[in-house]
């Protein structure tokens, strides 16, 4: 047992910090602009760095718990309870609250898209129709974590501790043949193969993978600790996606492979991250206060980025009459509200509910 992969690490929240603003940047700047790196730089693929991220912290969560379920310490159903308890009160509030407040309020296509929404299954109809469900949008990438927790808890807490690496690997494999099928049955609907959860198994089980090595299998810690194989790991996505995104455009690529050599990346970097590893200038970055507490309030961030810009126009611009023209101005406004909303959810709404937890112990 390695009880030390329940410690904090300070450059965790560092990397949360790049994935929650790769994301708003992808949303709010990159579509919009002509600068030739920002367009075509994958800003959305912050979301997959927070599902390897999130495979790795869940699992890592989970066999600590299995552990004292395995020396007596806790039953099976005290240790699904103390998991599942922790999880509604760090996800439900602000996700809810802001849900019910825009119904009632009747903003824009709540009331259409609600049953979905307040299901988690919001990935669901985006598989289905292929479409946005605008400022609802990314509450996909949401859906698809809680429905990995619906049946993740128990895998873990109830496998066999020696076939659980092997059951870890099966999942990888189903999540590249649903891929796979959806890219063959459908090419055409690109939210099909990138939004159904059994696809984005892939990323939420190398996380799991680490885990489960860090803990178990000194080999793999070695494996991912290494820094020639995460180097190696960064040039190939960097070269693959050059080449067969930007300059051939093979679709296979985008449908396929793109998001599974960025979680592999990924999964190298948080390998780093979870025992604070990085030196120098990235261990500065990675470290700086500004960079770890927007690391904090990045699920804040990531609920509200996309409303403030509703906010801004539909609201604030009219109130008090603001005539923004300048896009650089408007992006600016965009990060300085959202940012404003994950503070005063942060402390208001999310620090008190957390504090709940110490009634629910790992």
């Amino acid at each position: 047992m390695n009880s030390s992969n329940l410690k904090y690490y300070s450059q965790i929240d560092g990397l949360r910090c790049f994935a929650i603003i790769s994301v708003m940047i992808g949303h709010w700047i990159s579509w919009d602009t002509t600068n030739i790196i920002l367009k075509n730089t994958p800003w959305g693929h912050g979301v997959i760095l927070f599902f390897v991220l999130s495979g790795y912290l869940i699992t890592n969560i989970l066999l600590e718990l299995k552990e004292k379920i395995n020396t007596g310490v806790i039953s099976h159903s005290e240790g699904l309870k103390t998991f599942y308890f922790r999880r509604i009160l760090r996800i439900f509030p602000i996700y809810y609250l802001l849900i019910f407040y825009l119904f009632y309020i009747n903003y824009e296509n709540t009331r259409e898209v609600f049953p979905w929404l307040v299901t988690y299954t919001s990935n669901i109809l985006q598989s289905k129709t292929g479409s946005f469900i605008g400022g609802f949008n990314h509450f996909w990438s949401l859906a698809v974590e809680e429905q990995f927790y619906l049946i993740w808890p128990f895998i873990i807490l109830f496998v066999d501790l020696r076939k659980l690496i092997n059951v870890i690997l099966i999942f990888i494999i189903i999540s590249f043949l649903s891929r796979l099928s959806c890219v063959i049955i459908n090419p055409n609907n690109w939210m099909l193969s990138a939004y159904l959860t059994p696809n984005l198994f892939l990323p939420l089980c190398l996380g799991a993978l680490l885990a489960f090595g860090k803990r178990y299998k000194p080999y793999l810690e070695s494996f991912f600790n290494n820094s020639i194989y995460m180097y190696a790991s960064i040039l190939l996505y960097v070269f693959s996606f050059y080449f067969f995104h930007y300059r051939w455009r093979i679709a296979l690529f985008d449908l396929l492979l793109d998001e599974y050599l960025f979680a592999i990346m990924c999964t190298f970097i948080i390998s780093k991250t979870s025992s604070n590893s990085f030196r120098f200038i990235v261990k500065y970055i990675l470290e700086h206060d500004v960079v770890v507490y927007t690391g904090k309030i990045s699920y804040g961030l990531y609920v509200y980025h996309l409303f403030v810009i509703g906010f801004f126009w539909n609201y604030l611009a009219l109130e008090y009459k603001l005539g923004v023209v300048d896009k650089h101005a408007m992006w600016f406004i965009y990060f300085v509200l959202a940012y404003i909303l994950a503070i005063l959810s942060y402390y208001v709404i999310e620090k008190p509910f957390n504090n709940l937890k110490q009634y629910f112990k790992y």
